[in-house]
């Protein structure tokens, strides 16, 4: 196991310090989950994942103690998508992702190194997590222009040219229909078959067709509930997705797209913008949050 003394609360920042170690731990929040990984340089040796509770560094202390063969010196870095009102750990785009701001703490006996993300004035954002995954996209595939999509709890849409996010847009379509689906009784987005592709789409285009009706339309779903059967989900996600669409049409309409979501959000956005006829690059959350964390880890320790 991987030990650790740490008293969740002890982060605390510090002046930057040299860190020359060839092994390490990844560590990636996001979407209510935490994953770990022990590195040496650039491989993975284990993975850990494990739900969050909300005290991230608990969490954080908890998950890596399941690690085996780690020494209680061994650094992290962490990669957080906690949106903090305020934070001043973003840098406002334009700018590269390589170049986001990262903090100095301890965690117990362990180098902490949390990295920042990006802000952008008008409209008013902020990027954390989904940054990190941009970054490993990225460092995968340099010189890359085009838009990536980041779906999570929050969903951004990026604008990217020559390295640099330009413009970002964000939604939070997934917390609204978790929402509205415990409203309207809906326990679980469900795997698609042909007719829950079929109300999904045709949901969508009912919203892109009239975007002011959003509201209409959810009463009208909210009253026929127990007509939809399993199609329930597959409409209420049209209708948002829709709507996402419809606000993020500046961004996908004509563009190289680049899809970087978890399950179930890779399926819908996959369908949504198939349907759009826009061609995308599907890609794994995970592996691009890793990539981002050793593309940091490397400039780091360069």
């Amino acid at each position: 196991m991987c030990p650790t003394s740490a008293d969740p609360t002890s982060a605390s920042p510090a002046g930057h310090s040299a860190i020359k170690s060839a092994n390490w731990i990844a560590a990636d929040h996001a979407d209510g989950r935490i994953t770990a990984w022990l590195m040496h340089e650039g491989e993975a040796r284990q993975q850990v994942s494990a739900g969050s509770t909300g005290e991230l560094m608990a969490d954080v202390t908890a998950l890596i103690s399941q690690l085996h063969d780690c020494a209680v010196d061994t650094p992290i870095l962490l990669s957080d998508d906690s949106l903090r009102g305020g934070d001043t750990g973003t840098i406002t785009v334009p700018a590269k992702v390589a170049e986001r701001p990262m903090g100095d703490a301890t965690l117990g006996g362990h180098p902490l190194r949390v990295l920042g993300g990006l802000s952008q004035a008008t409209p008013p954002a902020v990027m954390r997590g989904a940054c990190n995954r941009i970054a490993g996209f990225l460092s995968l595939n340099p010189d890359w222009d085009g838009v990536i999509c980041v779906a999570g709890a929050t969903t951004h849409w990026a604008l990217i040219s020559a390295n640099e996010v330009v413009s970002f847009q964000s939604f939070m379509t997934a917390q609204l229909w978790q929402g509205l689906a415990a409203s309207l009784s809906l326990s679980e987005t469900p795997a698609y078959d042909g007719a829950q592709r079929a109300e999904l789409t045709a949901a969508i285009d009912t919203i892109q067709s009239k975007p002011e009706a959003l509201a209409a339309r959810l009463a009208e779903l909210q009253a026929t509930q127990g007509a939809h059967g399993n199609t329930g989900a597959a409409c209420l996600w049209g209708v948002l997705l829709g709507a996402e669409l419809s606000a993020a049409r500046a961004y996908w309409l004509g563009q190289n797209i680049a899809l970087i979501a978890p399950p179930p959000l890779d399926t819908l956005y996959q369908a949504a913008l198939d349907h759009q006829g826009v061609p995308v690059t599907q890609t794994d959350a995970d592996r691009m949050a890793l990539a981002g964390l050793v593309s940091a880890w490397r400039a780091m320790t360069a």
